[in-house]
């Protein structure tokens, strides 16, 4: 209501101005008073009428108000009555209604819960109940018994959330099952070097393999984060290309050193790492959806498609099945 009252005002000021106009006195000092009260009219017209504008309209704001008051001051009269008539026939009018088809909803969260391992829980509930302070804590101390069983790679992140829950059970357990299994891949990647150290020739092919894939899963299963991830990943590459410099016809390191490359963002030598895995015979069904996958990172979006059509053929692809449909059919 403040900008209606300032448009009453400024319509009682500017009548006051032409009243001295009209006054029939003549001289320059008569007519600087005009000059004066009609800039004040125009000064409270032009904050009244900008103040009904909408927030689009405001910007910049000391242009888009000097333009409504110099409307309003080099204008007499005229200019006054048009702005008047203009916030009138703006609120006899009624406002415009624009179609919507599309608009922004926030992603779903997603959950991927085994059926045979959720226990009493649904898929979309587990995520929601570890996180939530209000749930009884027996109850999510069960959920996270059975989150202990499920991979994690796909239940670290909310792992990692809860280590900063206040109920300290549920903030010891999941740093326990975290602790657990980075221990776990630790201790065979602590053997594996100890009889590397003692190994022929002949055994370390099979040792840089296997160093390779498990410095690899304590990135992938989200055991690691920060320089220690890095560290991680930078060891599997180091063994991958020792076992790839003893035997170079295994598409499989070739497929995991594509893989490790993605993950640095190095998309040219991952594309080569991936081609080789092909050149040296591996199943185009095992590397066709990381291809496609690194085809998106670069936006070629008919390749996608081309090699998404080839993998929704492949029924061994349960897991793809949804995205190689999509692909498919759009």
């Amino acid at each position: 209501m403040f900008d209606v009252r300032l448009l009453i005002y400024a319509l009682l000021v500017e009548l006051a101005a032409i009243v001295t106009l009209l006054a029939g006195q003549v001289g320059l000092p008569y007519f600087i008073a005009y000059l004066a009260i009609h800039g004040f009219a125009a000064t409270l017209m032009a904050t009244g009428i900008w103040l009904r504008f909408p927030r689009s309209f405001r910007d910049p704001p000391l242009l888009s108000w000097l333009l409504v008051f110099s409307v309003a001051f080099f204008v007499p009269v005229l200019g006054v009555v048009g702005l008047i008539g203009g916030v009138l026939l703006g609120y006899i009018l009624p406002a415009p209604r624009k179609k919507t088809p599309f608009v922004e909803v926030p992603p779903p969260a997603f959950t991927p819960v085994q059926a045979s391992s959720s226990g009493n829980f649904r898929q979309g509930d587990l995520k929601t109940l570890l996180l939530a302070s209000d749930a009884p804590t027996e109850v999510r101390l069960q959920g996270m018994l059975t989150v202990r069983n499920m991979p994690t790679r796909v239940t670290g992140g909310v792992l990692r959330e809860t280590l900063g829950d206040r109920v300290d059970d549920v903030r010891l357990l999941a740093y326990g099952i975290l602790d657990q299994k980075e221990k776990a891949l630790t201790g065979q990647i602590d053997r594996a070097l100890t009889l590397l150290e003692s190994a022929g020739p002949a055994r370390h092919y099979r040792l840089y393999r296997s160093l390779a894939e498990l410095y690899w899963e304590l990135h992938f299963q989200d055991l690691v984060q920060g320089d220690i991830r890095e560290l991680a990943l930078r060891r599997a590459l180091e063994f991958t290309d020792q076992a790839l410099a003893e035997n170079d016809a295994d598409g499989g390191l070739w497929l995991l050193r594509g893989r490790i490359m993605m993950s640095h963002e190095r998309l040219d030598e991952a594309g080569e790492s991936f081609q080789r895995a092909l050149d040296v015979g591996l199943s185009p069904s095992r590397v066709n959806p990381w291809l496609a996958e690194l085809a998106l990172w670069r936006g070629q979006y008919v390749k996608v498609r081309a090699l998404m059509t080839v993998i929704a053929q492949d029924t061994q692809f349960n897991n793809l099945s949804p995205s190689a449909r999509y692909w498919s059919l759009s």
